[in-house]
């Protein structure tokens, strides 16, 4: 029986070796920097788990964390060579810039790998975590590719809630961005678990429905499930709702949004393929509970990767996604995914 020491072991090796390149010509001997905190009990198990692996490489460098000295770890990595590789383990985020460190160092080709948040994950769930971390990328870029194909080609859209309610979009979409873990030696970053697939409606005014939301994010990043799903309605990607209806963490941050931008808008469309996560085994942070094999959304209208597509003039402040009860999902009246499985056929 594989223990849980194990997987991490072989997790953390597939990331290095799988999704990092550390064996690849270009990459190896190049500089390896791992920093990490002892703040929380998983970060503190998968810089062991990290360390354990890196000890067959050469030119690595460990750095334990602190605050203190941010601004000169912020520089020592942006001095760093292309190829050159950084792991980061964070039991919240060391802020080492006012964005994203990872951002700045994928564009001096240095790749970047982040574990964060991890504070936030409970320890009943150290197991649901490392499967999630586990390479799934062959699986996540099969499907992957197949969602990419079949909504750059498609026009519609149809979700239908277990208690009948549907959501529709017509008009196409945007062009479907990928996070699958399958980089390339110019392209290593990302944030993990890793699998997903996101785009919007190319046209807000054809984004109408009813969804039922069964889990989302409250101020502490934490994901909580209400008793039962409770409705929302979207007329032209505008949100409605009965005050009633709506659990009081979530009517407290709906009440805030709408006092900020006048108004409660959906944007982004997640389709995210991690089969380790699940609603009978969550993730209690919900950026990593987000890579479920599922559907979600984004409320409000802040979008980096979309933000062109509205004026300069609009305030772009909030993006919070959240999970609404899925039963099945037609694209152009094609079923590709029910009950948590994506059906790839075409």
């Amino acid at each position: 029986m594989t223990s849980l020491l194990d997987v991490a072991l072989q997790a953390t090796k597939d990331i290095l070796e799988k999704n990092l390149y550390l064996k690849h010509p270009e990459i190896c001997g190049k500089k390896i920097v791992l920093v990490y905190d002892t703040n929380s009990q998983l970060a503190d198990l998968i810089s062991r788990w990290y360390i354990e692996n890196l000890k067959e490489y050469s030119n690595v460098e460990i750095i334990l964390f602190q605050e203190e000295k941010g601004s000169e770890l912020k520089e020592k990595l942006l001095w760093l060579e292309a190829y050159s590789t950084v792991i980061l383990v964070q039991s919240t985020n060391f802020r080492l810039e006012s964005f994203r460190i990872r951002i700045s160092l994928q564009q001096k080709n240095v790749g970047c790998i982040e574990h964060n948040h991890l504070s936030y994950i409970k320890s009943s769930q150290t197991k649901t975590y490392l499967e999630a971390i586990s390479y799934q990328s062959d699986y996540f870029q099969e499907v992957s590719d197949y969602l990419k194909n079949t909504f750059d080609r498609g026009n519609t859209l149809k979700i239908i809630s277990s208690n009948g309610s549907t959501f529709e979009i017509s008009w196409g979409f945007e062009d479907m961005k990928q996070n699958t873990g399958k980089f390339s030696l110019d392209n290593r970053y990302a944030t993990y678990p890793i699998g997903e697939n996101f785009t919007e409606a190319r046209d807000f005014l054809k984004v109408n429905g009813e969804l039922y939301i069964q889990a989302f994010p409250w101020e502490d990043l934490q994901v909580i499930f209400p008793e039962k799903p409770f409705p929302m309605s979207i007329n032209n990607s505008l949100i409605s709702y009965q005050e009633e209806n709506i659990p009081k963490e979530f009517l407290s941050t709906l009440k805030k949004i709408k006092e900020t931008e006048g108004e409660i808008m959906m944007r982004e469309l997640g389709f995210w393929l991690n089969r380790a996560i699940s609603f009978e085994s969550p993730l209690s942070d919900v950026n990593a509970f987000e890579r479920i094999s599922w559907f979600h959304l984004s409320l409000w209208k802040k979008h980096g990767v979309y933000r062109k597509k509205m004026s300069k003039d609009v305030v772009q402040r909030y993006h919070i996604d959240i999970f609404p009860d899925v039963e099945k999902i037609f694209v152009d009246d094609k079923l590709i995914f029910e009950k948590g499985k994506y059906f790839l056929c075409e």
